[in-house]
């Protein structure tokens, strides 16, 4: 399967519709590099970006005030019930 890059630019507005007027707090599921985060934190309260150890890129959120990374895996999830009001889980597998 090819992975192929949002090059109509359409993938930030298809997120901030998703997360039309205050998203809350919003977690991201295999954050990665924290591309998608960049393109939700101005909607959100905070950003939560979770990923297995060797893929995350904590210098990526450096400059990202409401948003923070953890180290976690997707079968495990760290939190208690219903503390995030939206989740994105984009080309993690």
């Amino acid at each position: 399967m090819a992975i192929r890059s949002d090059t109509a630019g359409k993938e930030k507005g298809y997120l901030q519709d998703m997360l039309a007027g205050d998203a809350g707090c919003v977690l991201e599921i295999g954050c990665g590099d924290g591309r998608l985060t960049r393109k939700v934190h101005d909607r959100a309260q905070g950003v939560v970006g979770i990923d297995l150890p060797e893929a995350l890129q904590p210098a990526a959120f450096a400059d990202l005030p409401n948003a923070r990374c953890l180290a976690a895996s997707a079968t495990a999830l760290p939190f208690r019930a219903a503390c995030f009001n939206g989740a994105i889980f984009a080309l993690s597998f």
